[in-house]
């Protein structure tokens, strides 16, 4: 069944580029432009310098800060901190793709990796700040999105800690520090960083290109109300399709609610893009889209509920 599925699917994308060649075109030239002047000078550095720290061993000095907050917070190892913290400051795939590496290194448990896995892979806070919340909302103070993104990743975590009466601390059985050995060469280990993350970054900018060809077709040539096709697209690809649902003219706690849920998910390319950086290991992306689709519910409720009550204050 599944090898049928992707059969279709690689037949109708080939209709797709014959038939509609312009929008071929002008999507692939959105979705790499898009790539090289946001995503890669945002994320490539912390790319660099999260594995680099990895392959270094020197990720116990953010455990250690974070620990204090973070263990009580979410419920995680010291070694977990890491990822948790690298994910909510830098966004997708990073989050993803730090949790891949640490769990790699036999720092934490396949259990706890799969459990920060669902919350901490999260749109970054500077495209939620300049992006979603300036050139989209036009919001006079962005930050308040950041706020309310990080409480429904924070609630979907509690949801699932209680749910699966998960506890990784240290001294309870769960998730101990194991130290992978110090690699001795930085400089080959400041090389292996780069190489490494511009192979992830590529298969971003691939998928971005990609997405961003479906989306400007499911904009032109779809027969459907502007409302569904902007939130389809924006379910699909979150960048375009923010910039498409700006249009609207909705409420202002229905807009806010919207635009928080799709950030949450960050769209079906964040997640072709998170089962990349997770190809090597035995994480289930299935759990991963679950607890995406959770936190999206989460978000839009928040949004919903913050933005109506400041409408009527």
């Amino acid at each position: 069944m599944k090898r049928k599925i992707m059969m279709l699917s690689l037949c109708l994308g080939i209709l797709l580029f014959v038939l509609f060649p312009e929008v071929v075109n002008r999507g692939a030239k959105t979705g790499l432009l898009l790539w090289f002047h946001t995503v890669l000078p945002a994320l490539l550095p912390f790319m660099i310098l999260s594995t680099f720290m990895v392959k270094e061993n020197i990720t116990g000095v953010v455990s250690r800060v974070a620990a204090p907050v973070f263990c009580r917070l979410f419920g995680v190892s010291r070694a977990g901190c890491y990822p948790v913290a690298i994910g909510l400051l830098s966004g997708y795939p990073v989050g993803a793709r730090t949790v891949a590496q640490v769990y790699g290194q036999g720092m934490i448990s396949q259990e706890e990796a799969q459990y920060i896995l669902s919350f901490c892979n999260n749109a970054s806070p500077m495209f939620m700040l300049e992006y979603i919340g300036l050139e989209c909302m036009n919001m006079k103070v962005p930050a308040q999105l950041c706020a309310l993104l990080y409480l429904s990743a924070w609630l979907n975590a509690l949801w699932t800690r209680i749910w699966k009466r998960y506890d990784f601390r240290e001294g309870e059985g769960w998730g101990e520090f194991v130290p992978s050995r110090r690699r001795g060469n930085w400089i080959a280990s400041l090389d292996e960083s780069i190489l490494d993350a511009f192979v992830v970054i590529s298969k971003v900018g691939g998928y971005m290109m990609l997405f961003s060809i479906i989306a400007l077709w499911m904009e032109n040539v779809l027969p459907v109300a502007d409302a569904i096709k902007y939130i389809g697209i924006g379910v699909l690809e979150i960048t375009t399709g923010g910039a498409l649902f700006a249009r609207l003219h909705l409420a202002n706690w229905l807009q806010g609610g919207i635009f928080l849920g799709l950030c949450a998910f960050g769209g079906l390319s964040s997640v072709a893009q998170t089962a990349s950086v997770l190809s090597d290991t035995n994480l289930s992306v299935k759990k991963y889209v679950l607890a995406k689709i959770r936190q999206m519910g989460i978000a839009f409720a928040l949004g919903a509920c913050w933005f109506y009550i400041k409408g009527k204050v």
